[in-house]
């Protein structure tokens, strides 16, 4: 079973939302990364205080058939285009883990 790691780097508070999209594409779950962006040119004078955006980090291990499905969800509403301004990107999985990709049981 091949995988792949999903990669969403967004504005803060996008990430829940963009999980939320991921989930109604088929994604189990993922996981989000709170931090700073590093590009100095970002950084935005307020009443003489230097704020760093905040960024999130959403990733999400899939099996490499789901990925495009997901990165289309995830980007349709939370892109670099929108407010989220949402960069995604994805990399193969050579090794994992716990992860089950079984089909969840209802009851």
């Amino acid at each position: 079973m091949e995988q792949a790691v999903i990669l969403f780097v967004c504005n803060h508070g996008y990430a829940y939302e963009a999980m939320a999209e991921a989930r109604k594409a088929g994604a189990r779950g993922g996981t989000i990364i709170h931090g700073r962006s590093s590009i100095s040119q970002e950084k935005q004078k307020f009443f003489g205080i230097t704020i760093h955006p905040e960024k999130d980090i959403l990733m999400i291990v899939c099996l490499e058939e789901q990925k495009q499905t997901l990165m289309k969800a995830i980007t349709s509403k939370y892109g670099v285009s929108t407010d989220a301004r949402g960069l995604c990107f994805a990399m193969k999985v050579e090794d994992s883990i716990g992860f089950s990709f079984d089909p969840l049981e209802t009851k």
